[in-house]
């Protein structure tokens, strides 16, 4: 089996609530997702997906997905999509580092491998691990009552993980779980996520204040230099 061909699509994913906002006043419309197809020369084609955030939040930006592809390409055609540590050194050789870049030719071998044995990609990964898992529903960040209000509508579709986007003003933060961790049952699961948005001080303040609140935080912590 070889490679014959890869094509790459471009697909954009608009946000359902319109916009997503976390920290420093970073947001985002839509993600610009590539959806990537190895075709061989058996007539089976495998498919992959890379969707980077963007290089304010990674470091990876999705054009570079496309023009990564475009250069890698040309040096996999006719080898086979089944050896995949072999494919990966070559990938590896030929392009320094850019691992997103090369990830959706991965996934997209590995679903060829899957077709080929007759095994979901799970089971050659090593097996499955139970029959369902939750889901972490992300709180695009905004006042506290808009968020406690996205997370009451978000419960009554079944989710019971949350993931709050604060890291901005401490006060404002502070009450965006306050608020939001009233809408909850004691079996959810909170979680507040700064993204770098506070300083070790912020940090410390919020997480003193909401002692007495059942909440996971990730801080993330934004570092702070001085000089005399």
């Amino acid at each position: 089996m070889k490679i014959s061909k890869i094509s790459v699509w471009h697909v954009d994913l608009p946000i359902h609530e319109g916009e997503y906002r976390w920290s420093g006043g970073k947001s985002v419309a839509l993600f610009d997702s590539t959806i990537v197809g190895v075709e061989t020369d058996t007539g089976i084609t495998g498919f992959g997906e890379v969707c980077p955030l963007g290089p304010y939040y990674l470091p990876s930006y999705p054009k570079g997905v496309r023009v990564g592809i475009s250069e890698l390409a040309p040096h996999l055609i006719g080898k086979n999509p089944l050896e995949l540590t072999a494919l990966n050194y070559t990938m590896d050789m030929e392009m320094k580092g850019h691992p997103y870049v090369k990830s959706a030719i991965d996934i997209a071998c590995w679903d060829i491998l899957g077709q080929v044995t007759g095994q979901p990609v799970c089971v050659l990964l090593g097996g499955r691990y139970g029959e369902d898992f939750g889901l972490y529903r992300a709180i695009s960040q905004e006042s506290p009552e808009e968020m406690a209000n996205h997370v009451k509508e978000y419960r009554a579709e079944g989710y019971r993980r949350f993931q709050l986007k604060v890291g901005g003003n401490p006060d404002v933060d502070i009450e965006r779980v306050r608020q939001v961790a009233a809408e909850l049952k004691p079996s959810d699961r909170l979680v507040a996520d700064a993204n770098t948005g506070w300083l070790m001080h912020d940090a410390m303040r919020v997480v003193h204040a909401l002692r007495d609140v059942d909440v996971y935080i990730d801080t993330q912590i934004t570092r702070s230099f001085w000089t005399k």
